[in-house]
C-alpha cells in the first residue's frame, strides 16, 4: 500500500508534467488572438468555473477565516496569476519550447527557498556546488551573448528573465500551501486560489478589454478553455495533492519532465527548433538538480513510505 502511494505520486507527477508541458504551446496559440493579461485572466475564469462546478459536489466544504483568505488569496496571485502572465508575455518573445525549458529552474530555486523557509533542510556545501553547476546552465540557456540593450535581442533575455520569475512565483507559492495549509484539501486549496487569483485579475481584464483590438477565432478559444481546465483546473488540483502527500521539493521534480514536454509538443505543433545552448544548458541544470537533491529525494521516499 505504501509502495503503491509513492508509485501513484510519480505516475501523478509524470502525467502532470505533460499537462504542463502541453500549456507553453497552447499559450502561443493563444496569443494570436488575446494579450498576456486576457490569456492570465480568462484561464483563471474558466478554471474557477469547472472548479466550483466540481468543488460543490462535495459533501464538506471549510470554514475560510481572514487568515486563510489571505493566505489563498497570496497563493492565487504569486501561483496563479502572475506566473501566467509572465509566460504568456515571454512567449511573444521566446520559442514555447524555451519558456518550458527555463522553468527547470523551478527546482534550484527550492533548493534556496527551503533553507530560508523550512527549519529541516538547511543550506550544505553540495547544494552550493549544484546551484552553481545549475546557474552556468541558466547563463547557456539565456544566451547571455546576445544581450545588448543596442540590439532587438535584449528583449528575448527580458523574456528569459520573466519566465524565471513566474517559476519562482510557483515555488513561493508551493511552499507556502505546504507549510500554512496542511488542514485544507487539495481541492479546497486549488478552488479557492484559483477563484481568488481570477477575482484579482478582473480590473486587469476589463481595462485590457477597453483596448482590445484583436480578432477572436475558434482556435483561440478552444485554446484558452483547454487552458483554464486542464493546465489549470486539473493539473493545479494534482498540484496541490502532490504537495501534501509528499512535499514542495518532491514536486519540483516536475521541473525534470516539463522541459521534455514542452520540447516535444512544441517540435510536434509549432515545429520549433531546439537550439544547441538551450539543451546544453538544460543538461547543466540537471546536473546540478541531482547533485543537490539527491539526499532530499531519498528523505522524500523514506518520508513516504513510513507513511
Amino acid at each position: 500500500m505504501l509502495n503503491k502511494l509513492v508509485s501513484n505520486n510519480l505516475i501523478l507527477l509524470i502525467i502532470l508534467a505533460a499537462i504542463w508541458g502541453s500549456s507553453f504551446f497552447v499559450i502561443k496559440i493563444c496569443l494570436s488572438s488575446f494579450t498576456p493579461t486576457t490569456i492570465a485572466s480568462l484561464r483563471l475564469i474558466i478554471a474557477s468555473i469547472f472548479l466550483i462546478i466540481f468543488y460543490y459536489s462535495y459533501n464538506k466544504h471549510p470554514k475560510l477565516n481572514f487568515n486563510l483568505v489571505l493566505i489563498l488569496s497570496f497563493i492565487g496571485i504569486t501561483g496563479n496569476f502572475l506566473p501566467f502572465y509572465l509566460i504568456s508575455w515571454a512567449e511573444q518573445y521566446i520559442p514555447s519550447s524555451t519558456a518550458g525549458l527555463l522553468m527547470s529552474v523551478g527546482p534550484l530555486i527550492t533548493l534556496l527557498m527551503s533553507h530560508i523557509l523550512t527549519s529541516d533542510d538547511k543550506f550544505t556545501w553540495i547544494k552550493f556546488l549544484s546551484i552553481i553547476i545549475g546557474f552556468v546552465g541558466i547563463i547557456f540557456i539565456l544566451d547571455i551573448s546576445k544581450f545588448n540593450f543596442q540590439d532587438e535581442n535584449y528583449i528575448s533575455t527580458i523574456a528569459k528573465i520573466f519566465v524565471f520569475i513566474a517559476a519562482f512565483g510557483y515555488m513561493i507559492s508551493n511552499i507556502a500551501a505546504y507549510n500554512k495549509l496542511k488542514k485544507l484539501s487539495p481541492i479546497s486549496i486549488t478552488t479557492f486560489a484559483t477563484l481568488f487569483g481570477a477575482i484579482i485579475s478582473l480590473p486587469f481584464l476589463f481595462y485590457d478589454f477597453m483596448s482590445y483590438e484583436n480578432s477572436i477565432n475558434k482556435v483561440s478559444l478552444i485554446s484558452i478553455t483547454y487552458l483554464g481546465v486542464f493546465p489549470t483546473a486539473i493539473a493545479f488540483h494534482m498540484r496541490y495533492h502532490i504537495v501534501k502527500q509528499s512535499g514542495p521539493v518532491f514536486l519540483s521534480y516536475v521541473a525534470y519532465l516539463i522541459p521534455v514536454f514542452a520540447l516535444i509538443w512544441g517540435f510536434i505543433f509549432l515545429s520549433e527548433e531546439i537550439v544547441f545552448n538551450s539543451v546544453v544548458g538544460i543538461i547543466l541544470v540537471f546536473i546540478g538538480l541531482f547533485v543537490g537533491q539527491k539526499k532530499s529525494m531519498s528523505k522524500i521516499t523514506v518520508k513516504n513510505i513510513q507513511y
